[in-house]
């Protein structure tokens, strides 16, 4: 018998985790050839809701408050947390040392501690599994089967589904973001601080992560930023859309020449495209490599899909713990060099708009400032609107990020230019 002991201080998602092991137990233990307890769980919170669902549903789980408890208890085999509690790796690291198998999908702490925690594997003999970070996405699973014997070579990926279902409802129904992101809260797509969503945080989480995954190497990630969607508006939205576009928060992993690149930008990316195709509360991927050519795969966010990852991942933890799998460890190496910003590297178009003032000179004088340099590829500007004030986009030519950002300080000290609204990477390809 297999011993469980699950990490949960609030009451929906253990609800709704025992709902979904419960449903599927007898194929989870055929699939292990283990039978399956869940004999604890740990809830240090002092609301006491926990309790109070365990006392009223008669069921005989064991509450633990103490975390040291939980794991010295030598009985649990296998450690769920099913919400991402801590901030740090201590917890993780305790678990491993006293030999338990764990399985998260806390992707920032895994990110940011992958070569300790992959070392701690190693020295204790156990097992961390975290397939459920790329929820609803099967990426591990992927990664460690499908491209087993191949190498991905760029990966294109909309891995933040809320930022996804806000840009959808944007678009679609004109309406501001801030409204959109309550929409989001009322919905519970959004993190419990939507400021990780928006800024980009948590795409850029999982794209250290999943760089790390592919590529068996922890990495020096300080170089790296992300920028998120916040300042998007419904009018970026409507003139993307007039030229062809559609706007999404895009993720790219691309190795080059031995080099590995990472980004995680709101892209302009043509309407015809597999990821503009991603709408709503959704995530999709692009996986290029040498002998696969390319793989597209999408699916819908929802409650069940970490829980379907996280019960596969309970498979194969079972199936160690009983014997029949070994624990297959490799440990990664520490690649000295940073993973470089792929928009700080890489030349790309981008989307800009500016407000200014009515007044056809202070135009001219944008388009001077491009021209000299040869960086325009279209000026637009909309006549049509009713206020003092005129919206101009501008599609440059091809620039690296920090030039650009020069360059537009140049274009904000001409007088009537009233402020650089957006400036959104345009995908080429």
């Amino acid at each position: 018998m297999i011993k469980l002991a699950l990490i949960a201080n609030q009451k929906e998602s253990l609800e709704l985790f025992l709902n979904f092991f419960n449903k599927n137990k007898t194929k989870i233990e055929k699939l292990s050839s283990q039978k399956l307890e869940i004999k604890y769980i740990y809830d240090d919170s002092d609301q006491n809701k926990i309790e109070y669902f365990l006392a009223a549903s008669l069921n005989k789980i064991e509450l633990i408050k103490d975390y040291q408890s939980l794991i010295n208890t030598a009985e649990i085999d296998i450690i769920i947390e099913l919400e991402r509690k801590f901030n740090s790796a201590d917890y993780l690291l305790q678990a491993l040392k006293n030999k338990k198998i764990v399985i998260t999908s806390n992707h920032k702490v895994l990110a940011e501690n992958y070569l300790i925690l992959k070392k701690a594997e190693a020295e204790f003999n156990t097992k961390l599994f975290f397939s459920a970070s790329f929820s609803p996405l099967p990426v591990k699973t992927l990664i460690d089967n499908f491209y087993a014997l191949d190498e991905v070579t760029e990966i294109n990926a909309v891995l933040n589904a809320t930022t996804n279902y806000i840009l959808s409802e944007m678009g679609k129904n004109t309406v501001s973001m801030k409204e959109t992101v309550e929409q989001a809260k009322e919905a519970s797509y959004t993190e419990d601080n939507p400021e990780l969503d928006l800024s980009g945080s948590d795409s850029l989480n999982k794209s250290i992560l999943m760089t790390e995954l592919i590529f068996n190497k922890a990495f020096d990630f300080s170089a790296v930023s992300s920028r998120g969607i916040k300042g998007i508006t419904s009018y970026d939205l409507i003139y993307a859309a007039e030229l062809g576009y559609k706007i999404k928060l895009i993720c790219t992993i691309k190795k080059e020449k031995g080099k590995l690149y990472l980004g995680v930008r709101p892209n302009l990316i043509s309407e015809d495209s597999f990821l503009a195709d991603v709408n709503e509360n959704s995530n999709g991927i692009e996986i290029i490599s040498n002998y696969n050519s390319k793989v597209i795969f999408k699916a819908e966010n929802n409650d069940l899909a970490p829980l379907n990852l996280l019960s596969q991942d309970l498979i194969k933890a079972a199936r160690i713990r009983g014997g029949y799998d070994k624990v297959l460890l490799e440990e990664p190496g520490l690649n000295e060099n940073k993973l470089i910003d792929l928009y700080q590297h890489q030349e790309n178009s981008f989307y800009v708009r500016l407000q200014l003032e009515k007044d056809k000179k202070i135009i001219e004088n944008i388009k001077k400032i491009f021209s000299e340099k040869n960086l325009a590829d279209l000026i637009l500007h909309d006549d049509l609107t009713e206020t003092p004030l005129l919206p101009v986009i501008i599609i440059t030519k091809k620039i690296k990020e920090k030039v650009l950002e020069k360059l537009l300080k140049e274009v904000e000290n001409v007088e009537g230019v009233l402020t650089v609204n957006n400036v959104i990477a345009v995908k080429t390809h």
